[in-house]
């Protein structure tokens, strides 16, 4: 088992069968990560750590019966399954979309961005979204070529929430765009956004 990254919320391992493991952090790994992310803890206060992880657990398990509870094609989410103590998954291998955009021309990654945009659409008609619309962290490309929400532990469903990230254009939030290469690209995927959802 082949450690692949952590986040706040989960460290990922290949399983080496197509498929990889989401295993929750202890709270050492997580305020370690955040400490690491927060810097130099101006907006996020390390006093708040506590708070952040035990939010974050709630949301995961939470997200993970929305998903699980869907009438949507499980494939859009990596084919999840969730081990037995409710929070830890299994889930398809995908390419994160922010390596592909690193790699790839700027029209395929245009395709990609379109791509990305139709997927948000079915999930916003049917009340499920990734929090941020974050497509370089949160989303990737499976082996057919088919974008999948690979991050699931921040699923919201509520209309007022939905709602309230479009209106206030989520997309372009510092954290959403940086990772996604400066210049035409950035440009066409908040025009499109912009064009899209509002």
């Amino acid at each position: 088992m082949k450690f692949l990254g952590r986040g706040w919320q989960y460290s990922a391992y290949d399983l080496g069968n197509g498929r990889v493991l989401k295993r929750q952090n202890s709270k050492l790994e997580a305020y370690r990560r955040m400490f690491l992310d927060c810097f130099p803890y101006t907006k996020l206060r390390i006093s708040k750590f506590s708070d952040y992880y035990k939010w974050g657990k709630e949301e995961a398990i939470g997200s993970l019966q929305k998903i699980l509870n869907s009438n949507l094609d499980q494939s859009i989410f990596g084919n999840p399954k969730v081990l037995d103590n409710g929070i830890d998954y299994e889930q398809d291998k995908v390419k994160p979309i922010h390596d592909y955009f690193t790699e790839a021309s700027l029209e395929e990654s245009k395709i990609v961005v379109d791509k990305f945009i139709e997927l948000n659409k079915i999930l916003v008609k049917n009340k499920l979204i990734d929090k941020s619309f974050s497509i370089a962290k949160n989303f990737g490309l499976n082996e057919k070529g088919e974008i999948v929400l690979s991050d699931i532990g921040e699923i919201w469903s509520k209309s007022e929430n939905i709602e309230k990230q479009i209106r206030n254009k989520a997309w372009m939030r510092p954290y959403v765009l940086k990772p996604i290469p400066k210049g035409e690209l950035r440009e066409y995927f908040i025009k499109r956004m912009n064009e899209s959802f509002t």
